[in-house]
């Protein structure tokens, strides 16, 4: 039999023949000891039960007392066990060392106990102060979230007295009014906007797939953050519809026309954006007109009562369209009111003009975050104040793109297309057509990126970050660059974007020819019907544009011809005035 020598910790067969001869044990009673220890042989009958909270003192067998213990697991009672039965053959060696033999005792194991006691003493103390310390952390949070929600609740409790308190006071003016009918929720609808019944497996389902047919395969991170406002407001619809219902996984609920009118009269009498309540309308309609494309398996509702409920969210968008129309206009003289003059387009391309080579020379000495963040806020200041792209264009702009721009080499610029923007579908690539020194700036900046990646991997955008992927801080680097330069109001893309159309449409014409290439170069639309034409531009089509960037932005109104300002006369006006002149020839002929 294999035992492990309590001295060495080593596994022998003889072990009594291996304490002789390598540890000298030659006290036969030590020896004993030793190996009645290390094979487990030791009788524990009538000792104490090692449990604490133990207080049986009546049994004749410990072992079997031990099963008793219900409490604790099978590896727990036999740990006890061995503890006990070290504990008794140390008593007894510290015993026979205290009588003093003739033969020397060699093992040291009573002697050490009382050190490993104290080490184990520390290793519980240490354990029990760690389970006080997370204990405590425990309470405290605990205790912050009780002193919240008490603070809520007196929050609570002040406006309901001061509610109180104002009608008591119209209680005085008018007197008691008799009391009202409570209402039927389930037939007008809750007086508040209640919870998505989450618990109903068929709306889980169904709103599932829903999302996934929205998010489609590849998402963006935008459109995810889309679809999940668009849940949201289903589901808040959901809730009104299905309170005080039953029989919710039937999809029933959803066909209550007398409901879905309280629901609108509700969305309109809550303080949201006009604009949201009408995004609130068109996603309850898309969501019910999924429906009724693809109805669930569970779904008893009829195709007429869920035509009538989606003709009923169509009207109220109908109707809801002017206050919409008017919202956005005021919106839009707020926004003209803070438009940024031609003046200050003008001022940020010369002061940008200064300020760059300045923060390149910087850069070429000693390079930092705050100067390269510093010259690109720059850089895109230049350009957007310029060309008035959107913040995707220069967010997506890659090295690739850039590497492979078309040079012309009787002007030495070169033309820059982006690919993927916002409506690359409808215009095709973004182009900008950049000077030589223009485009050496974004060379630059692509060469500080290889530096400082040193071989490692590196992000294909032109503008990057600390940890040389795409940066997307790039309108808060065009509001420092504005706000250093000390131009008027707070400078976004968008809001260069609108000021360079405004000046586009004002300068050169409403209906003109130029005005249309200007917007196809900014990749937007100044008619809905050339929403969809897509135009790929030359070489000499896009340095035609730049000039007519140019000529929109000086100072001095160019001269245009009445014509171009005008639009251009019907074929019916034609054919109407070519009669008119016919008879008034007619008649003088005759």
């Amino acid at each position: 039999m294999v035992n492990t020598c309590t001295m060495c910790l080593k596994d022998y067969t003889a072990l009594n023949q291996h304490l002789i001869v390598t540890h000298k044990v030659l006290n036969k009673e030590e020896r004993v000891l030793l190996v009645k220890l290390a094979g487990g042989k030791i009788d524990v009958r009538s000792q104490k039960c090692p449990v604490p909270a133990c207080v049986a003192t009546t049994f004749s067998r410990l072992d079997r007392h031990m099963k008793t213990h219900f409490e604790l697991s099978a590896a727990s009672k036999d740990k006890l066990l061995k503890v006990v039965r070290k504990r008794l053959m140390l008593d007894t060696l510290a015993a026979l060392r205290a009588t003093n033999p003739t033969v020397p005792m060699v093992s040291r194991l009573d002697v050490d106990r009382a050190s490993e006691e104290e080490e184990e003493e520390e290793e519980r103390n240490e354990d029990e102060v760690a389970n006080l310390k997370g204990t405590i952390v425990s309470l405290n949070d605990a205790l912050h979230q009780a002193q919240g929600y008490n603070r809520k609740l007196r929050t609570a409790h002040l406006a309901l007295q001061r509610k109180y308190a104002q009608l008591q006071k119209t209680v005085q003016v008018f007197g008691t009014a008799e009391p009202l009918a409570p209402l039927q929720t389930s037939e007008a609808g809750p007086s508040c906007s209640p919870g998505f019944p989450d618990y109903v497996a068929t709306f889980n389902v169904l709103l599932e797939d829903f999302r996934k047919l929205q998010e489609r395969p590849d998402p963006s991170p935008k459109l995810l953050n889309n679809v999940q406002s668009k849940l949201h407001r289903i589901k808040q619809f959901i809730g009104w519809m299905s309170h005080g219902k039953t029989r919710l996984g039937r999809l029933e609920c959803l066909c209550d026309v007398d409901r879905v009118r309280k629901w609108v009269k509700y969305q309109r009498a809550s303080k949201m954006a006009l604009t949201t309540i009408l995004h609130y309308l068109k996603n309850v309609r898309q969501f019910l007109v999924y429906i009724q494309e693809i109805p669930p398996d569970a779904s008893h509702i009829k195709k007429g009562d869920l035509k009538r409920v989606i003709r009923e969210l169509t009207a109220s968008i109908r109707s809801w369209s002017r206050p919409v129309v008017i919202h956005q206009l005021k919106v839009k003289e707020k926004k003209d009111k803070t438009m940024h003059s031609i003046k200050d387009l003008r001022k940020c391309r010369r002061l940008a003009l200064v300020a760059i080579p300045k923060v390149i020379a910087k850069l070429e000495e000693e390079h930092t975050t705050l100067d390269r963040n510093k010259l690109s806020g720059y850089v895109l200041a230049y350009l957007a104040s310029f060309y008035g792209h959107r913040l995707g264009v220069f967010l997506n702009l890659t090295d690739e793109q850039v590497s492979k721009a078309v040079h012309g080499v009787e002007e030495n610029d070169y033309l820059i297309k982006v690919e993927n923007h916002k409506t690359n579908e409808s215009y095709g690539t973004a182009k900008m057509l950049l000077t030589d020194r223009e485009y050496g700036w974004l060379l630059f900046i692509m060469r500080i990126k290889q530096e400082l990646a040193k071989g490692g991997e590196v992000s294909r955008f032109v503008f990057f970050n600390t940890t040389f992927f795409q940066d997307k801080n790039l309108t808060k680097y065009l509001k420092s660059a504005w706000s250093e330069m000390q131009l008027g109001g707070q400078a976004t893309f968008t809001s260069l974007r609108s000021a360079v159309a405004t000046f586009a449409r004002n300068r050169h014409g409403e209906y003109s020819q130029d005005r249309k290439k200007m917007a196809q170069l900014m990749c937007h639309s100044t008619k809905t019907a050339d929403k969809y034409y897509t135009m790929d531009m030359t070489m000499e089509q896009a340095r035609r544009g730049r000039q007519l960037f140019e000529q929109a932005q000086e100072e001095r109104p160019m001269k245009r011809l009445q014509q171009e300002s005008t639009p251009p006369k019907s074929e019916v006006i034609k054919r109407q005035e070519l009669l008119v002149t016919n008879c008034v020839v007619q008649c003088i002929d005759g």
